[in-house]
């Protein structure tokens, strides 16, 4: 569905030297998948996301996709980046409406159209009774799950989610993935997520992709990640010189010894229902 070949990115630092961020990197998502980003802090995972959604282009390179007329990219931005001067409702509705809000100004039947399908997105994330609320007036928790609406409101067919647990508790950040795995299932839709919580991206992940210095060190299956090879066909050329680096920053974030990959996850799903 996404495919992104040979991507380069490069930002002027004002001395009239650029700093390569991203050096070539190849990436496909396909249907309804959900792909796990992984890697270090200031590897090249938010520009990276940001230039598979065409936020920003790429200096070399090219993303393609094969969406149809009327298909969507959606994005949500790392920790959440809602209007504070909207409501809940006009934020959630913004790109619904191309950003003509509020919502109160639009022609009758438009404005009733809009509104119902806010309201359906909100309920699915718990927010219905919250519509007239600003930013200000809720939690960390609230806030991310009103832009985790607003990056799905229209049923994208792609979604592409930048940290979306980043500075949450444990129960907030549960819920989130929760919700993400249902809507993912509800609207079919195929997403790239950037997480440092492993335990519980791994749960839901198809595959895996690690980031390292701006290149993929890594791509395959969770359970590739217990004991991973060189030789393996879903390690890529880099992962030698990384390999202690992977390890280690996947070991103290997850723990692959304790019961195996599906206790884990049969224990994150206990833990969102409790």
């Amino acid at each position: 569905m996404l495919q992104a070949t040979g991507i380069v990115q490069r930002f002027d630092e004002g001395t009239g030297d650029e700093h390569e961020v991203l050096h070539g990197v190849d990436l496909s998502l396909f249907k309804d998948e959900i792909i796990g980003m992984i890697g270090p802090t200031g590897s090249g995972k938010s520009v990276l996301l940001k230039t598979l959604a065409g936020v920003l282009p790429p200096s070399e390179g090219e993303v393609s996709s094969s969406l149809q007329e009327g298909e969507e990219i959606s994005f949500m931005f790392q920790e959440g980046a809602l209007f504070d001067s909207l409501s809940v409702l006009d934020n959630v509705a913004f790109p619904l409406v191309r950003g003509r809000v509020p919502c109160a100004a639009l022609p009758y039947a438009e404005r009733t159209e809009v509104c119902d399908q806010v309201a359906a997105v909100l309920e699915r994330v718990g927010l219905a009774a919250h519509s007239h609320k600003f930013p200000a007036q809720l939690s960390g928790g609230m806030r991310r799950r009103v832009s985790l609406a607003r990056a799905l409101v229209n049923e994208p067919d792609i979604a592409l989610l930048d940290d979306p647990t980043s500075g949450l508790d444990p129960v907030a950040s549960s819920v989130i993935m929760n919700l993400i795995e249902e809507l993912h299932q509800s609207f079919d839709t195929a997403m790239i997520l950037v997480s440092h919580d492993l335990r519980r991206l791994f749960p839901i992940c198809s595959r895996v992709v690690a980031l390292f210095q701006g290149e993929i060190v890594f791509r395959g299956a969770v359970a590739d990640l217990a004991n991973p090879s060189a030789e393996s066909p879903t390690v890529e050329s880099l992962f030698v010189p990384c390999k202690d680096l992977l390890r280690q920053f996947v070991a103290c974030r997850y723990d692959f010894s304790d019961s195996g990959l599906s206790s884990v996850s049969q224990a994150y799903k206990e833990e969102i229902s409790s």
